[in-house]
């Protein structure tokens, strides 16, 4: 495609984005960027900044923490596209600036994959995508658990670190080392069997993920959240989750990330007070999604790299 056409293929999606939450009487809302304390997701590091001598502080890597905020104020429907920022080099399908679309309402994770099954279908149709046969819902929707034990004859929810660890050693599983964490066997497993065996032109849903890997999660049983990712053509486009309300395991649950974080050997954060002040005072259940919109315009598109929708494409 011609720069000409990403521009406006780019403008015709952000139009249609806004439209579709509109007409679903959603708030559209903006927070900052400049955070005085990132959440300690493990996964996910944030770029730091400082003013002056002032700081250091932190572009946010998604503006979840300021959108939750907000719900307390009596609007149950809030939306908002915005640049985020994260400590990652350009790749294929990742860049260390990208725009993200987010969004909170009430209900729980089932609600949220109902809406980003109809935004998508909307998306595409105004776009005009090729290969739109492909979006004709419903998606097809695979419970993690299932999925590991069919596709590897693992289940990695019934086992602990040891136990996981010992039973990718009996498969003779390459890239395994004694410094593994129970979410980076996970993580590896996930990505060298499971996500390469579902891959397809077809959307789908992956559902019910780990506690450990999911902070802001609402439980479901003993070690699993309320939480799916939405793929396309094998891609992660989004993922959402029933939002966790209680604000003492949430605080549980950063002061393990921190540990996480520790072991890591990466900086750690404190613990977002106001955000959760702001937890204990809602009643749910609410639901929310971040949505990559490079990715989803990339996707939409056909194309295979995220540089081709972005300003990298366009040479500015």
């Amino acid at each position: 495609m011609t720069e000409r056409e990403i521009l406006e293929a780019r403008h015709e999606l952000n139009m249609a984005i806004r439209e579709f939450f509109y007409r679903r009487d959603y708030l559209e809302v903006e927070t900052p960027a400049l955070m005085k304390i990132s959440p300690p997701d493990p996964h996910i590091d944030p770029l730091k900044v400082h003013v002056g001598e002032k700081g250091p502080f932190y572009l946010h890597t998604s503006p979840e923490m300021h959108m939750k905020k907000l719900l307390r104020f009596g609007r149950d429907r809030i939306f908002q596209m915005c640049k985020v920022f994260r400590v990652e080099e350009l790749e294929e399908i990742h860049n260390t600036e990208f725009t993200m679309l987010e969004w909170y309402r009430e209900g729980t994770y089932l609600d949220a994959m109902g809406e980003v099954e109809d935004l998508t279908g909307f998306v595409a149709e105004r776009l005009e995508a090729p290969r739109a046969s492909r979006f004709k819902t419903p998606y097809a929707v695979y419970e993690l658990d299932r999925l590991f034990l069919e596709k590897t004859g693992i289940d990695p929810f019934t086992l602990d670190r040891d136990g996981l660890h010992a039973a990718l050693e009996r498969r003779d599983f390459k890239g395994i080392d004694g410094r593994d964490g129970w979410n980076d066997l996970f993580f590896k497993l996930l990505i060298q069997e499971v996500e390469t065996s579902v891959k397809g032109e077809e959307p789908f849903f992956m559902i019910d993920w780990p506690r450990s890997i999911s902070t802001m999660a609402k439980g479901k049983g003993r070690n699993k959240v309320e939480r799916f990712e939405f793929y396309m053509d094998g891609v992660e486009i989004a993922n959402g989750y029933t939002e966790l309300l209680d604000h003492e395991e949430q605080r549980k649950r950063f002061l393990d990330d921190n540990a996480e974080r520790l072991r890591l050997g990466k900086e750690t954060f404190p613990v977002d007070e106001s955000f959760l002040e702001a937890l204990s005072g809602l009643r749910g259940p609410y639901t929310g999604v971040a949505l990559g919109v490079d990715r989803l315009l990339m996707k939409i598109l056909d194309l295979s790299r995220i540089d081709e929708v972005t300003i990298d494409r366009l040479r500015v």
